[in-house]
């Protein structure tokens, strides 16, 4: 394994490789390799460096360096030339020997596998082609505050949007959030009609998986997930005095760690919140999670999800827990998706993802195979849990 440093970085002619020993000096870099300074990279040092919490210690962080950098201001600086030999070698070892603890840290084991799964799925989304005459239609009947997030959807020549530019660190929890371009998670659903299809009578389709978080908090108390849980639990455990829409309220102000008096807020008055709430957590086993994280905390100072990644915060344990495992729970998911599509030949391009669910275009061909190969659900190997999928047609 090389690490690769960017010439722009080094401000050099050539990247530098470095396998641990030896250092190589080349004009291309290595695909396998982690790399720090080159853009849409997979395997960004830099990305696991923050992360990791951990500063980088580059060239300007010197005292030299920084007054190269208060003389060349943003432009590139050939540090190799402007630092004292002495300086740049003993700061490019700096850099190295970070890079290198990095790599070999255990506790980095998210960054460096779910973590990479996730990034390579989102960097392969495609950008959309826009029905720029709806787009503008729907602009001009909105309401201010919501215009200029809406024209960062126009293109900027031809018909295709911008391009989304994800954070995935962005967040406690690793929810996306969007930095740049188009904010699909905050456009209105009724609005995502403005993505239109490549292909001639083709579809705009969303799969959603269902009732995600709830399944993992099942999954975590040692019970089977039914297909539809707002029902099973209306029937069984709320003995039916619930309507199913009055469940699902009930069931995610429990996991969210809502209180007695919120759920009263949102229930008939001649329904008993308290009955109701205290009957969710006892069938879903919350006391239990809670002991479990919280034996976690006191033994390393952090909480985990499911696949490894460190939560700070310790506020809101249970919630923040099952929706960082639904983060990389929902990844797994896309990716047996799109493995299963590769694998049966169907033809689809991913567009975006939106939380617990992801965005396709495809011919109209593909809609009745995609239907069939998710009809049973996808099972998540670290929970023994089939997750179903909800297909939409946004646009057709």
């Amino acid at each position: 394994m090389n690490v690769v440093i960017s010439k722009e970085i080094l401000g050099t002619e050539k990247h530098l490789l470095h396998d641990g020993k030896r250092f190589t000096w080349s004009s291309s870099h290595d695909e396998d390799g982690w790399k720090l300074g080159f853009k849409n990279e997979l395997k960004d040092l830099r990305m696991l460096a923050d992360g990791s919490n951990v500063s980088l210690s580059l060239f300007d962080s010197t005292p030299s360096g920084k007054a190269a950098k208060f003389i060349f201001g943003e432009s590139k600086i050939p540090w190799m030339k402007v630092l004292p030999d002495d300086v740049f070698r003993k700061q490019l070892t700096v850099i190295l020997d970070q890079l290198w603890m990095l790599l070999r840290d255990e506790s980095n084991g998210y960054y460096k596998n779910q973590f990479l799964i996730n990034r390579e799925i989102i960097m392969n989304l495609c950008r959309p082609i826009i029905d720029t005459a709806l787009l503008k239609k729907i602009i001009s009947n909105e309401t201010e505050s919501r215009v200029h997030d809406l024209k960062k959807f126009l293109p900027k020549e031809g018909d295709i949007s911008p391009r989304t530019v994800y954070n995935q660190l962005g967040s406690v929890t690793g929810r996306l959030t969007v930095i740049d371009g188009p904010n699909i998670l905050t456009l209105k659903r009724e609005n995502r009609k403005i993505l239109k299809s490549r292909f001639d009578s083709g579809l705009i389709i969303q799969l959603d998986i269902s009732s995600l978080e709830p399944r993992i908090a099942l999954s975590m108390a040692g019970k089977d997930s039914p297909k539809d849980i707002y029902k099973f639990i209306g029937d069984t455990v709320l003995e039916n005095q619930l309507t199913r829409d009055q469940v699902k309220v009930a069931v995610l102000t429990c996991i969210y760690g809502g209180s007695v008096w919120s759920l009263s807020q949102r229930l008939p008055k001649t329904l008993d919140a308290k009955y109701v709430l205290e009957s969710i957590v006892k069938y879903f086993k919350i006391e239990d999670l809670r002991k479990y994280l919280q034996d976690d905390l006191k033994a390393v100072g952090h909480i985990k999800n499911l696949y490894g990644r460190q939560i700070k915060e310790t506020d809101a344990m249970i919630n923040h827990f099952l929706q960082s495992s639904g983060v990389d729970v929902s990844f797994n998911v896309f990716s047996l998706i799109i493995e299963k599509f590769n694998s049966l030949e169907i033809e689809f391009i991913p567009l975006y993802v939106i939380h617990d669910a992801i965005v396709l275009d495809i011919p109209r061909s593909s809609y009745d195979k995609i239907k069939e190969s998710t009809q049973d659900g996808f099972l998540i190997s670290e929970l023994n849990c089939k997750f179903p999928i909800k297909i939409e047609v946004i646009r057709e």
